[in-house]
């Protein structure tokens, strides 16, 4: 097999193009996260029938425990703005009384967001959530719930088409604890 000598120009060329290729298929993949899209109306995001059924709550948001994310069934919740045009997106990846569970949640999530999006920034905890200091991440997360009832994570590196934040947080709910790991994708503005 014979190799061609590429000069400067050629290899800078090469590089640029191959880049852009990586740039698009990066945005590509960003539209097509999810089949619902901002904008929908309720009866849109419901006539998206193979990840349904959808339960209507009282404001006329939607929620369905059968929309797919990082490969698995989760609770989904549409969100409608003033003009009920979808807004939000959360998907909930663990609600439940138990906190060492949800923040085991809470890790997965952060490994999740960093795989989809880059680096992750967790404001007010500053233990690593790598494989080998996970226990100290889940520790300090605990603590920020325990004593503010919510800590949150988002990427350093917003994608073009939503506005990405999750959190861990506490609620009350007649007397009992209940703990929630929700990522929203938000609009952008």
């Amino acid at each position: 097999m014979k190799r061609i000598k590429m000069d400067k120009h050629s290899k800078r060329w090469g590089l640029s193009i191959a880049l852009l290729g990586l740039l698009w298929a990066a945005s590509a993949l960003a539209a097509e996260r999810f089949p619902w899209k901002f904008g929908m109306t309720p009866a849109e995001v419901a006539s998206v029938t193979a990840f349904g059924p959808y339960k209507a709550f009282r404001n006329g948001d939607l929620e369905t425990y059968k929309g797919v994310f990082n490969g698995k069934e989760e609770n989904f919740q549409f969100f409608f703005g003033e003009q009920k045009k979808l807004s939000r997106i959360g998907i909930y990846v663990y609600e439940g009384q138990d906190l060492q569970a949800a923040s085991k949640k809470w890790l997965e999530l952060h490994g999740t967001i960093a795989k989809m999006f880059g680096p992750v920034e967790t404001p007010g905890n500053t233990a690593s959530a790598d494989a080998s200091s996970g226990d100290a991440f889940l520790a300090q997360a605990i603590r920020i719930v325990e004593d503010s009832g919510k800590t949150q994570m988002a990427p350093v590196n917003q994608p073009d088409d939503a506005h990405v934040v999750s959190s861990l947080m506490h609620g009350d709910i007649q007397g009992k604890d209940w703990y929630y790991v929700v990522i929203y994708f938000d609009a952008p503005k």
